[in-house]
């Protein structure tokens, strides 16, 4: 279901968005910058309604990710709220998988490399909502309580995103992307160390000592990864405001979690197990059994019944004298870059048994 402001604007934009034969398809020029090189003034142009409806649609996504930010961000997430966070995120994810789907019928639109029309930008803003609407899932896995194989199972699956993510832009310019990069690198380690960390507590559970110490030592070693890249993206610099996720409770909660499996292991097999160390470490579960995201399918709703095949025959443009606005090009106009707002971020720790937050 739509928000009311997305349902009028998109409603809006059906009525004037036709078949590729349409002749009022070309009517109007449109134009629009990007969120990542807009500060270098990548600012394009065209007469396709086409190119209006996807940046309209991605640009509500963008909204959608900035709105669970803000009610992620608050002092206490509420479970209606944390439930809300995740329909805007999967929502998100299938809005940027529409814009991804239909980008070829804009001749050119992705041919900028790091516009937001770039495949490798889309890909990764999809697996980024995809991967942060499973971190609610994974926080009420853990708040609930369930089995420490399935917790593991879905913080693997969530740090598989994360890294996904980071690799869509590994080809980007990183003096751009870096920053981004490092975020999704950071958290693809964070979310390891976590399902290393409940591997460690379910192979305990079933008296298999040796091999839990070495998932919990593996897991050690993922957490000195994740504070090295949030280390390095403390320090990066480019578009967008920072993050601060070594501050979050989550983050600093997965190294002694980790130590106190990792110490229980060790004491039981000196006095009862007497196992083996593994050199190889044991391997996480491939796929979750429950809880996966799946981006939330998103299409244009239908034009209004008035507007028909009939009302499109009856456009005649053919004597307008228009310019040729039928490829994307680089327009003469400058757009000076919108000054985002910080968002509020608590600096409370949660009081819930996860102590996980969307960072």
């Amino acid at each position: 279901m739509l928000f009311p402001y997305e349902k009028r604007c998109i409603t809006r934009l059906a009525k004037t968005l036709t078949m590729r034969e349409s002749s009022v398809q070309n009517l109007f020029s449109f134009s629009s910058s990007a969120s990542f090189v807009a500060w270098i003034v990548i600012f394009r142009e065209i007469s396709d309604s086409w190119f209006e409806a996807l940046n309209m649609v991605l640009n509500m996504a963008l909204w959608l990710t900035k709105h669970a930010a803000w009610i992620a961000a608050k002092n206490e997430v509420l479970e209606s709220e944390a439930k809300r966070v995740h329909t805007c995120l999967r929502r998100a994810a299938g809005m940027f998988e529409f814009v991804q789907e239909n980008i070829d019928k804009v001749s050119g639109a992705s041919s900028v490399a790091g516009s937001d029309f770039d495949s490798a930008v889309l890909q990764a803003y999809i697996h980024q909502c995809t991967a942060e609407a499973q971190e609610v899932t994974v926080a009420r896995a853990i708040e609930m309580k369930h089995s420490p194989q399935l917790i593991s199972a879905l913080a693997h699956e969530t740090s598989q995103l994360f890294t996904k993510a980071g690799s869509s832009l590994e080809k980007l310019d990183a003096s751009i992307f870096g920053k981004w990069r490092l975020y999704m690198q950071l958290k693809a380690q964070l979310y390891l160390a976590y399902a290393y960390a409940f591997l460690g507590e379910s192979l305990l559970a079933e008296d298999r000592c040796g091999e839990a110490i070495r998932a919990c030592k593996e897991g050690i070693s993922c957490y000195q990864v994740a504070s090295d890249f949030a280390d390095k993206y403390s320090k990066s610099t480019g578009p967008g405001l920072h993050a601060h996720p070594e501050k979050h409770l989550f983050f600093r909660r997965v190294e002694p979690l980790l130590k106190r499996h990792l110490d229980k292991a060790e004491r039981e097999n000196s006095l009862i197990y007497h196992e083996k160390i593994a050199e190889e470490c044991p391997s996480l579960e491939m796929k979750a059994t429950y809880g996966l995201v799946k981006a939330e399918p998103f299409t244009l709703p239908p034009p209004h019944k008035e507007w028909n095949a009939t009302v499109y025959e009856s456009f005649n443009i053919s004597k307008a004298s228009m310019p040729d606005f039928s490829k994307i090009k680089k327009s003469s106009k400058q757009l000076t870059p919108v000054h985002e707002e910080k968002l509020y971020e608590t600096d409370r720790d949660p009081t819930n048994d996860s102590g996980c937050v969307l960072l």
